[in-house]
């Protein structure tokens, strides 16, 4: 028996297990009328983290901000990958693929869809995950209600990608370099520290970590961004200067081009790190007014 030892909300709750071992439990309604210390309803439990591979990732901090039903969808493609193609994601990375579809909606309903220049190079450098990226969005239609374009079938292929990179050692090694160096530059040009203990830096490591894995698998070809794109960059040339030196240091690492598209994603990336850092900066309240010094006792009357 599972007893729920903290709720997040009605749909996450943290549990601990008879070995005492914690759980991140999904479901819907798993946490609702229910308190801390109760036994676990399983009947509504959909998904379960265990915490040394979420928490330690900074990707629980993501997942609790991705709205239940795409990781009600993720569950059903995790479940697709497994059963049809005996594909086990690491939970970082079921986690970052369910932020990655949420954010992909959140910006087609904004106007702002983000193109895939690598699709075509992707398929046919991955056409086995790029059938599979194809099946899975069809399995995210049938639960959101949402055809998500081609483009995303590129950026999920990305996913399955990552989730083999652990099992080389080379690579993950210059993962490990890479990152590190990434975020020393970062540091220097924005004073910003990333760690991956909040929902930005865990994403950007992810992001990162994609980039790498394209790089250390085949060349990327230039494109071109569009005029929505050059104002962003026009709005936030400091930032963009930053992502420019990230993109000539994984040219030089590489050998391998950055797109101007790669490069718009880590601006992204870093505009949304300067956002966090400024809301986390902690604004002391004003020092309360002197109070005001005591009237003098009247004299006593003679």
């Amino acid at each position: 028996m599972r007893t729920i030892t903290k709720i997040f909300n009605n749909n996450i709750v943290n549990a601990v297990d008879a070995d005492g071992e914690d759980v991140i439990l999904v479901g819907a309604g798993v946490g609702y009328l229910t308190s801390k210390g109760k036994p676990v309803d399983e009947s509504r439990v959909e998904r379960e983290f265990h915490l040394t591979g979420v928490g330690r990732s900074g990707a629980f901090r993501v997942l609790l901000e991705v709205p239940y039903p795409v990781l009600r969808a993720t569950t059903r493609v995790s479940e697709l990958l497994s059963k049809t193609y005996g594909i086990e994601l690491p939970s970082p990375v079921e986690v970052g693929l369910a932020d990655h579809i949420a954010q992909s909606i959140r910006r087609i309903d904004d106007g702002i869809p983000l193109y895939n220049s690598m699709l075509w190079e992707t398929k046919m450098t991955y056409p086995n995950e790029f059938a599979i990226a194809l099946h899975a969005l069809d399995v995210i239609h049938a639960e959101l209600g949402r055809k998500l374009p081609l483009d995303e079938a590129g950026f999920i292929t990305l996913h399955l990608v990552n989730a083999g990179l652990v099992g080389d050692p080379g690579r993950a090694m210059t993962l490990g370099t890479t990152i590190r160096a990434l975020i020393d530059i970062v540091r220097e040009d924005l004073g910003i520290e990333v760690d991956g203990s909040t929902t930005a830096s865990a994403r950007f490591l992810t992001h990162i970590k994609f980039v790498v894995q394209r790089l250390t698998r085949h060349r990327v070809h230039h494109g071109a961004a569009d005029e929505y794109y050059a104002a962003l960059i026009a709005d936030n040339a400091d930032l963009y200067a930053c992502a420019e030196r990230i993109g000539a240091y994984l040219d030089s690492a590489f050998e391998a081009g950055v797109t101007d598209e790669e490069k718009i994603y880590l601006l992204l990336h870093l505009i949304t790190l300067r956002d966090e850092q400024r809301r986390d900066v902690y604004t002391a309240p004003p020092a309360p007014a002197a109070a005001p010094a005591p009237a003098p006792a009247p004299a006593p009357e003679k």
